[in-house]
This record gives C-alpha cells, sequence and structure tokens, in this order.
C-alpha cells in the first residue's frame, strides 16, 4: 500500500510540474501550519518556517482526537511550537474519564533556506515529553510559482507503520535500534536524546498546489501518511476501543487551505482515508507595527510671546515637550551644550525621545534664537540617568532613514552619571507625593493543567502608583473578579516539596476582590554603574515580605552581574493581609549576557529557590526591534525526578507583546505570556515586581545602538 500511494503522489507532482502556471495569481503563498501546529502540509512537515517575529495559535479537530498548538518564530531559521493533545477515545485516571486524557509536549525545527527556491530543515517532534508523539525528520522543500514540493525522510512515529533500514546506521550500528520506551520518559518532560534519529527509518513526500482565479489565496495540499493511527499516539488504549475509529482506509491525505489574510486561515483535510480533520489558525508576525503610528507635532508654541531670555527658553522648553508625554527633569546650557534630562513611560527607545527633544529644540530655536550646538539627551528613570546621547543640534533638521547612519556615528553615547542631572540650573519643582491611578479590564491565566488546556477569567484591574519622590515609590494591584471558570477546577498538589506554587488552585478560587500587589521601592545608585532597590510588602500573588537587589551593568561591556535577596512569607488563599505558616530566605545571583547583532539576552542564575531547593536556572530571549519578546528557560535543582513528580525538572516558555503594537500610537506597557507544562513545587522564584534587569534598560551602549531606526520615527 505504502509503494501504490508514494507511486500514485509523485505522478501526480510530475505532472502539476509541467504545467506553466506563471500567467495566474495565487495570492497569499505564505508557509502555513499543518494539524500539528508545525508549517507543513497535512501531518507532515515542510522546509519552510515563517517570517522572525510571527506567533500563531492553531486548532485541529476530527472523530479521533482535538489538538492544540502554539507556535513561535524567534529566528528567520527557527521554529519552536508547544503542544495540547486530547483524544477523544482514550482513558485518563479510570474508566469513567474516556476523552480526558490530555498529553503536551515541545516540537522544534532547524531552517536553512538555499536559495529562493529550496530550503531544508531538520525537526524534533515531542522531543521533551511522554514520547508518545517523538518523531524526527529531516525534509527538503522545493518552492515555485504556484507549487510546493517536499520530499524527505522520517523516524520514530514516521516509520511505525512501515520504513526501512535506518540510514545512519551505516555510520553507526547504534542508529538502527531504537526502544519503543525511552530512559528518559519515566515521568515526562525530559529530552528523549537516547532516541532521536534512531530505528526505522521511513520516506515522507508530499506537495501544495496554490489555486489561480478566483480560487486565489486558496491551495490544494496532499501528503503521504505515514502514521499508525491505532498503535501511535494511542497510548492508555483500552482492548477493542478504538480499533474502528482508528483503522486506516488510505495512506493519502488530501484537503484544501484558505488563507483568509496574513493573520488567519482554515483548513479542511480527508485523512487515512474516512476522516474529515478540520484546522484553524490565527496569528501574526510582531516584528512591525500592526499600525502606522501617528507621529507628534514638530511644531512648537510660543508660550512666552516674543520673550527671549534664557528663562523663557526654558519655559518654552519644558511646556513644548512636555507635551508630547516626554517629561523634563531638568537642563542646562553651557558652552553652547544643551542638556535636557527627561523621563517618558511613552517611548521605549531612547533614540526616539533623542529625536523628539532635538526637533523640539530646533523649533524652539525658531521662536527663542538661543545659540546651541550640541544637544545632550540625558535618559531618567526612577530617579537614575540612564544614558547620554549627544548630537549636532543642526543634524535634526534632516530626519530620514538616509542619513540614520551618519548621524550615528557623528553622535556621541555616554553612561549615566548618577544623579548630575539634578544640579542642571533649570530644575522644574515637583510637588510630591504624587499618584497615578489606572483601571482597566484585564485576562487572568492558568495554562498547564493536566484536566484542560485553558483555565482563565476576566478581571477588572486597578493600578495604582504613589511616587513619594522619584526614587520612592509605592505600587498597588488590586483585581475584581468579572468572570472565570477557576471553579471547575481540582486541586491536585500530589507534592513530595513544600506547595510553594502547586496550591495555585486555591488562590485563584479563594475570593473574587484580591490585592496582586503592594509593594513599596527604594531604588538607590551607590557607585556609578552600580543600580539597587530594596522592596517590602505584598510582593506577589503568593508571597509578602522583604529584600534587596543589586544590578552592576558596565556601559561599554555586553553583560551585567545581579543579585536578588528576599525574606518571604506565604500569604493567605484570599490574597488580603492574612499569612500562612511558611516562611523561607530565597536569593540569587544572576549573570547576564547580551548578544546585540542576534538581539539575544542569556541568563544564568544560581540560589536557592522557594521550596528550599538549589540550583540553576537558564533563561535564553531575543528582542526585536519592535520590542516583541520571546523567550525560553529551564531549572535544575538539588531535587530528583522523583520528588520533583511528573515533568522531572521545570521549564517553559514565554513571549512579551508591546502593546502599542496594536495602536496608531506610542504606548509603554506590554501583553505578558508564560507557560509552563506543569505548575510544580521545584525550582519555583519569587517573582517581586519592577526588577532593575528591566528598569535599567538602555543603560548599555549596545543596547541604545541598535535603536537609531528610531531617529527617523
Amino acid at each position: 500500500m505504502k509503494k501504490i500511494s508514494i507511486y500514485v503522489l509523485s505522478h501526480i507532482m510530475c505532472f502539476c510540474l509541467l504545467a506553466d502556471n506563471s500567467f495566474y495569481i495565487y495570492g497569499n503563498q505564505a508557509p502555513s501550519l499543518n494539524s500539528f501546529g508545525e508549517t507543513g502540509l497535512i501531518v507532515l512537515p515542510s522546509a519552510e518556517i515563517k517570517e522572525a517575529g510571527s506567533l500563531n495559535f492553531s486548532f485541529s479537530t476530527n472523530k479521533i482526537y482535538k489538538y492544540g498548538a502554539l507556535t513561535i518564530n524567534p529566528f528567520q531559521w527557527l521554529e519552536a511550537s508547544y503542544f495540547y493533545y486530547r483524544p477523544r477515545d482514550l482513558y485518563w485516571g479510570g474508566l469513567s474519564t474516556k476523552g480526558q486524557y490530555l498529553d503536551k509536549g515541545f516540537s522544534i525545527k532547524f531552517n536553512h533556506l538555499f536559495s529562493e527556491n529550496l530550503a531544508v530543515a531538520v525537526g524534533l517532534s515531542d522531543f521533551s515529553g511522554t514520547g508518545y508523539f517523538t518523531r524526527e525528520y529531516i525534509v527538503g522543500t522545493f518552492i515555485n510559482d504556484g507549487y510546493k514540493i517536499t520530499t524527505g525522510i522520517g523516524f520514530g512515529k514516521f516509520a511505525d507503520q512501515d520504513g526501512f533500514t535506518n540510514p545512519f546506521s551505516k555510520i553507526k550500528s547504534s542508529f538502527k535500534e531504537r526502544s519503543s520506551i525511552s530512559s528518559n520518559y519515566n515521568l515526562g518532560g525530559s529530552p528523549s536524546y537516547d532516541q532521536w534519529f534512531r530505528g526505522n527509518a521511513n520516506f515522507l513526500l508530499g506537495a501544495e498546489f496554490y489555486l489561480p482565479g478566483k480560487l486565489r489565496n486558496t491551495s490544494l495540499k496532499l501528503d503521504y501518511d505515514p502514521f499508525d493511527y491505532i498503535n501511535s499516539f494511542s497510548t492508555n488504549r483500552r482492548p477493542g476501543a478504538d480499533k474502528e475509529l482508528r483503522k486506516k482506509d488510505s495512506d493519502i491525505n488530501f484537503g484544501l487551505h484558505h488563507s483568509f489574510n496574513k493573520n488567519l486561515s482554515f483548513g479542511i483535510h480527508f485523512i487515512k482515508g474516512n476522516t474529515l480533520n478540520f484546522t484553524f489558525s490565527f496569528g501574526g508576525n510582531f516584528s512591525q507595527p500592526f499600525f502606522k503610528k501617528t507621529l507628534p507635532t514638530s511644531s512648537a508654541f510660543d508660550s512666552n510671546k516674543g520673550n527671549t531670555s534664557t528663562e523663557s527658553f526654558y519655559e518654552d522648553l519644558i511646556y513644548n515637550i512636555n507635551r508630547k508625554n516626554v517629561f523634563i527633569q531638568s537642563a542646562g546650557l553651557s558652552d553652547r551644550d544643551l542638556k535636557v534630562a527627561v523621563a517618558s513611560s511613552k517611548f521605549r527607545n531612547p533614540i526616539h525621545v533623542h529625536a523628539i527633544v532635538g526637533e523640539t529644540v530646533l523649533e524652539i530655536q525658531k521662536l527663542n534664537p538661543v545659540a546651541i550646538d550640541t544637544l545632550t539627551t540625558v535618559a531618567v528613570n526612577v530617579g537614575h540617568e540612564l544614558n547620554q546621547i549627544t548630537t549636532p543640534l543642526k543634524d535634526f533638521n534632516n530626519r530620514k532613514s538616509s542619513v540614520i547612519e551618519l548621524v550615528a556615528k557623528k553622535s556621541n553615547l555616554a553612561a549615566g552619571d548618577g544623579n548630575a542631572y539634578k544640579f542642571y540650573e533649570f530644575r522644574p519643582t515637583i510637588n510630591y507625593p504624587v499618584s497615578f491611578t489606572g483601571i482597566a479590564p484585564a485576562l487572568v491565566n492558568h495554562i498547564g493543567d493536566p484536566e484542560k488546556f485553558y483555565y482563565g477569567g476576566i478581571i477588572l484591574r486597578l493600578d495604582n502608583e504613589i511616587q513619594f519622590s522619584s526614587r520612592f515609590q509605592l505600587n498597588t494591584e488590586i483585581h475584581q473578579n468579572i468572570v472565570n471558570n477557576f471553579d471547575g477546577k481540582r486541586n491536585f498538589p500530589d507534592s513530595l516539596l513544600p506547595r510553594v506554587r502547586t496550591d495555585i488552585v486555591s488562590y485563584l478560587q479563594e475570593s473574587d476582590t484580591y490585592i496582586s500587589r503592594m509593594q513599596l521601592d527604594y531604588f538607590f545608585n551607590p557607585y556609578k554603574e552600580l543600580f539597587g532597590k530594596f522592596s517590602a510588602g505584598i510582593l506577589e500573588n503568593m508571597y509578602t515580605g522583604a529584600g534587596v537587589e543589586l544590578l552592576y551593568k558596565p556601559f561599554e561591556q555586553n553583560f551585567s552581574l545581579g543579585l536578588e535577596a528576599y525574606r518571604v512569607k506565604k500569604r493567605a488563599f484570599d490574597r488580603k493581609f492574612d499569612l500562612l505558616g511558611y516562611e523561607i530566605n530565597t536569593g540569587h545571583i544572576n549573570f547576564n549576557y547580551h548578544l546585540p547583532q542576534w538581539g539575544i539576552l542569556g541568563t544564568l542564575s544560581y540560589g536557592k529557590y522557594l521550596a528550599g531547593d538549589e540550583g540553576y536556572t537558564f533563561d535564553i530571549s531575543r528582542r526585536l526591534s519592535s520590542g516583541f519578546r520571546t523567550g525560553m528557560f529551564f531549572t535544575r535543582t538539588n531535587v530528583s525526578a522523583e520528588q520533583f513528580g511528573e515533568g522531572s525538572f521545570d521549564k517553559g516558555f514565554y513571549f512579551q507583546i508591546p502593546i502599542d503594537l496594536f495602536l496608531n500610537d506610542y504606548r509603554g506597557g506590554y501583553i505578558n505570556f508564560k507557560l509552563r507544562p506543569l505548575t510544580r513545587d521545584g525550582g519555583q522564584k519569587l517573582e517581586a515586581g519592577k526588577d532593575l534587569i528591566g528598569i535599567m534598560h538602555s543603560t548599555s551602549r549596545t543596547e541604545i545602538e541598535r535603536d537609531w531606526s528610531a531617529f527617523n520615527d
């Protein structure tokens, strides 16, 4: 059957290769996701991946299973996905829970584009989980106008139905055998590296043909289906319970895929000769804003009606810059060099702020001709100078992309100088304390439960910040539940460690009105390039306490070194002011290294976690020029896999999306998403707010230099 299927599919592709499709307009021919959340065909992967910065959710459903996946592309050559698989016919926890079994895992693909017509990829599917889906592949995709052809070889589940001797066994005999159970599968969550690319291999073959004319944006997908649905993907199967449902009548899958736009697509497929499968995907590319921004006006208003004194210049300066949501802290003019210290929560990019200040100063000069040769913008946050950027003032006359490189070469970057800005000659008076309050709806989520993919709800969130001084502030978050499904969640701590996280369900269910944070912070700067913070109060949803953080971040280097130490107590489940009996000292030493050419930040931390276990966490993330960040982490401590429980060790991934990517105006703030396959007690860190590595962003040369593109925004 296998040989006949491949023969038929090959002839269909050869026939289409002879067709001249150059006269047709096919619409969207971008890579699309298969039914397993990987870029590909129907059940097979292709060698293509989506653009860097892409984030997509996909969902597939048929009479056998439901399958959901989150797929991220941090680089142009890397695709990573996290999936949930719920079979309709399998059992979990007893005969009464048919259809409730839930499996989850990670997949990854490495891609190389040899030319615009040929891509090659190596991939690992379900490489860190129970192993029920584990498969590896090497594929190539030929790309042409109107069609794509994919072929390659697969291992693991790709070769369960049929196959041939592993070609790698000629290099090393150990590749010939593949155990049915990996030594790393016992508790799930560990990479099954002892099985990768081992055992029998199988051919992978498929094609995608784009339809012309009125059917543009639609493609016909075909692939060879190598899976054994009865014995593969069916752990915990009761004898005879699913043979009829899972029987296979054909090895050829086919179906239609339609892209409604760049962000939404739908597919309908006929798989294994007897089953309809529906696939939906939604997402986008977050490397660029979705809407063009409305820029602040460059014109200046004469607030002094013709007065041309230095004092009136400063008054015009503060009036015109502040109305652009860039707030002057101080200013000084000496030897024709104007220094302006500013703070802004609206603009993340210091180059952007520098350009706004420079253009505004030029406009004010038309009203008040003060002699200025150079402008130095001093970025300030929580009372500390972050950086200093100096540029000849005349260069702000020509904010075009063609001159950015020249302006960057003529500009000077320097480290912040503590609180030197407080001694400039013009210092606006700020009447402390100052309070800021905002109320808005928000989402609250709990993802990674063995019973259900998603528990969540909508809350009304009140945020308040009271600034007693530029360095001393109180931040409070109060939440009011509007609607959620947390009451349907059962609590299964099942932990051999102190329950520092596994009783999160009790917190989610206890109270509709609660305090998420009430944190008092004092920021200090004892030496240049050394920053510190004292914190006390309600530090997060589950813990209250006090502690200190230090961060050494040299301006001319790509590394930073941090220290954090806290004494915390566990909060009562109603998340108000009562406490439980558990308390502990926790803290870490953190080494951060930045690779500016790729936008990568790597962090290695070592210390004591909330359950008293000791070990290290490795975190790696990539930030794009848009501010979109995605990353992954794992933690290893002195807790054994048996003590840790299912999952073996703590791991997960996250992404951070700037809110203003969805707006036509600049805005501070992020949408944060963090996912762990399971909530366990080992390797758990305190999640105190306002960490120094985030607060002291743009305090190194390379962080600023990568953002010069904002000069012409």
